[in-house]
């Protein structure tokens, strides 16, 4: 019986997620339904990806959502938190296709974020631009922080 030879990583030897991914991926595609451990699969449904960040004393939501017309989208701060709601509508027609592939995910969706106690709910601006959404939270005055002078005595 022959061995097929396997790469040694650091750790136990033991395999990555990823190469768990790699083998069972496929397996579950095959039979119709996603890996259990995927996040935005068929099974939850889908959210866009987003990114958060801390610019010039406010906080800057990005998030993709191609495919999405302005006006499917829906924006909603009630307390501390922040929904992004919207519809990714299915785009092709059905006439003899026969498709082979489809990985791009249609549907509602749905992502709720707690604001920090620093954001103000009551500043927030959205932007659209070529799919991609950036959320603007202003911080509160008090919560920028300040700077102090240190006197000699």
């Amino acid at each position: 019986m022959r061995m097929l030879p396997t790469l040694r990583r650091r750790g136990a030897g033991l395999p990555s997620w990823r190469d768990i991914d790699l083998l069972e991926d496929p397996m579950q595609r095959m039979f119709g339904t996603p890996p259990r451990w995927e996040p935005f699969s068929e099974t939850f449904g889908w959210a866009p990806r987003v990114d958060l960040a801390d610019e010039n004393g406010q906080l800057v939501l990005t998030a993709e959502i191609p495919g999405i017309e302005p006006e499917d989208v829906d924006i909603e701060v009630e307390g501390n938190m922040l929904t992004i709601r919207g519809e990714k509508k299915i785009e092709r027609e059905e006439k003899g296709e026969h498709i082979r592939l489809a990985e791009r995910r249609y549907g509602a969706f749905e992502r709720t974020f707690t604001l920090p106690s620093s954001a103000d709910p009551e500043k927030v601006d959205a932007e659209f631009h070529q799919g991609v959404l950036k959320l603007k939270v202003a911080k509160r005055p008090e919560a920028r922080g300040r700077k102090i002078q240190v006197k000699a005595k």
